[in-house]
């Protein structure tokens, strides 16, 4: 069986920890029987993409992204309708998707689910000139994103007391969501475009998402009363933020929401998006690593 030419490309500044050792694990327990391995380190932002274009035109089968979703979406960008596969090895403050796919947090165990996946499809989104694979979205999540990217370290203490600092601030805005079939105004804290489940560590904004159902769910969360908030807590970290009062779903393929704001993220990295996105679905046009049982 010919094996798979892959590609593992190590963002050296994503998330906390050495990736020197996974370097060395990647070495060590990539099943040489499947995988023929090749490693490089980016340098600068962008340069997954460069790195991830470059291997596709040179004939790699596969790319693997050690890093968090930022890292991920650098590299899934160059690699959507091509037949180049993704695989991932999470290494960042939060690991959305690897978290959705079922991949172990833990580098040897991942290299271990690594060789025992399958390779299958997923939907990418496009938001505006944008394209994301996890989570992106407008208002609140957008705020902590850009918060969180002006912080001197990174990790989930960071990103908690980049929410903390967001929320008490925090003024909701009026949006707009419309498509072919639908025209709905609310207020709200945040509008979430999800492909996947959960934003990362497990804090599930669309619970009931798909990554190759060929659909998008966006969520809408009003603000809670500070004594909303432990119970919300509870439930978006315990898959049953649906059952939220503050909460409002809609699931499409394609459709546009206008903000009063200008801040976005996509997968989790500030950018500027505008007051109007529109959102698109494209079914199955990323080809991942993936667990047999996940979709």
């Amino acid at each position: 069986m010919m094996k798979i030419k892959v590609l593992a490309i190590i963002n050296p500044i994503s998330g906390t920890g050495k990736k020197q050792k996974i370097e060395s694990l990647l070495e060590k327990q990539l099943d040489t029987s499947r995988f023929e391995l090749s490693i490089c380190y980016s340098k600068y932002a962008g340069h997954c993409t460069e790195l991830a274009k470059d291997a596709v035109k040179t004939g790699f089968h596969a790319v693997i992204a050690v890093g968090g979703d930022g890292t991920i979406n650098e590299i899934a960008k160059a690699l959507i309708n091509t037949n180049v596969t993704l695989g991932i090895i999470p290494s960042g403050s939060g690991n959305g998707l690897a978290r959705h796919l079922g991949i172990p947090m833990q580098p040897e165990k991942a290299i271990e689910w690594m060789n025992e996946a399958i390779i299958g499809e997923m939907d990418t989104i496009s938001a505006n000139d944008y394209q994301f694979v996890n989570v992106a979205g407008i208002g609140f999540d957008a705020l902590v994103s850009h918060e969180f990217d002006k912080m001197n370290s990174r990790g989930v203490l960071s990103y908690i007391k980049a929410t903390i600092k967001c929320f008490v601030s925090l003024r909701q805005q009026r949006f707009k969501i419309k498509s072919d079939n639908l025209q709905f105004s609310s207020v709200g804290m945040l509008v979430s475009f999800a492909n996947s489940s959960q934003f990362g560590n497990d804090a599930y904004i669309a619970p009931n998402a798909k990554i190759n159902d060929g659909k998008m769910n966006i969520a809408l969360l009003r603000k809670p009363h500070w004594y909303q908030v432990p119970s919300l807590l509870m439930q978006i970290f315990t898959h049953k933020v649906t059952d939220s009062p503050l909460y409002t779903e809609i699931v499409s393929d394609e459709l546009t929401i206008e903000q009063e704001s200008v801040l976005g993220h996509i997968d989790g990295e500030p950018i500027l998006i505008g007051k109007e996105i529109h959102l698109k679905t494209m079914p199955h046009s990323l080809k991942i690593f993936n667990s047999p049982t996940v979709n």
